[in-house]
């Protein structure tokens, strides 16, 4: 009976976690910060929308750059190599001026600030997971609390990015700047 309830309820996660909702829940509850971060960001992937004319070819992967020294941040991210999204493949490179990122992971206030001087991220969905990334003009804070993640966003830094986000996504915000 045990086990008929156990995979009962595997079951029922794996169902709920295709849900961005529930995977922040069962993620918070059952993994490291840094897989939770992935996973995070692995669901912001899917409910943003690039701009069409960002010239990049259908087949071309998303690169997702990575400007962190954590280096378990960086194996969950790799991790995000085998997974496609919308028919596209996902591509985890570190961070330099000469990268073509379509997604960016932030892990510090130093290394955001260098990256925004730099003035390298055009099109470009920023991820930050350090408190205070989206006042800094990120576009999504990843907050770990007590009892589950959550995330704010900044609308303001999506549209100057030509970033849309999906209405799904915007519904569980924890906060939103205009």
């Amino acid at each position: 009976m045990k086990l008929f309830i156990q995979s009962r309820r595997w079951l029922w996660v794996m169902l709920a976690s295709s849900v961005l909702g529930s995977a922040l829940v069962f993620a918070a509850e059952t993994a490291s910060e840094q897989v939770v971060r992935a996973a995070l960001l692995f669901n912001f992937i899917k409910f943003t929308e690039w701009p069409a004319e960002a010239g990049r070819p259908q087949l071309h992967p998303l690169h997702i750059c990575t400007a962190t020294r954590d280096l378990a941040q960086i194996d969950a991210l790799e991790e995000l190599g085998t997974r496609q999204v919308r028919g596209k493949s996902l591509a985890t490179v570190r961070y330099s001026k000469q990268a073509n990122c379509d997604v960016l992971y932030v892990d510090s206030r130093q290394r955001w600030l260098s990256i925004v001087e730099d003035k390298t991220t055009p099109h470009t969905l920023t991820v930050g997971g350090y408190a205070g990334f989206a006042a800094d003009g990120g576009m999504i804070e990843i907050v770990l609390q007590e009892g589950g993640a959550r995330f704010d966003i900044n609308l303001a830094a999506a549209k100057r990015a030509e970033l849309r986000f999906y209405p799904q996504l915007l519904k569980l915000t924890r906060r939103i700047i205009e």
